[in-house]
């Protein structure tokens, strides 16, 4: 039997971010999935970066969902 579910659309995005405040640089390096339980993520990383920073993992709103 084929699994006929469609893969569900990302619910978070991660960011490498460097610098502070209105200095900072976000650059974008993957994605995750909220589980269905809601008590953990799957997450796909397209860039380790290898310099100073933080990586943040961030709520895609309702409104960049439907674009």
């Amino acid at each position: 039997m084929a699994n006929t579910t469609a893969p569900k659309a990302p619910t978070h995005e991660i960011f490498h971010v460097v610098g502070e405040k209105d200095k900072a640089r976000w650059t974008k390096i993957g994605v995750g999935w909220e589980h269905s339980k809601g008590d953990g993520l799957n997450l796909v990383i397209n860039y380790s970066p290898l310099v100073e920073g933080r990586t943040v993992v961030r709520k895609i709103k309702a409104q960049e969902t439907e674009e």
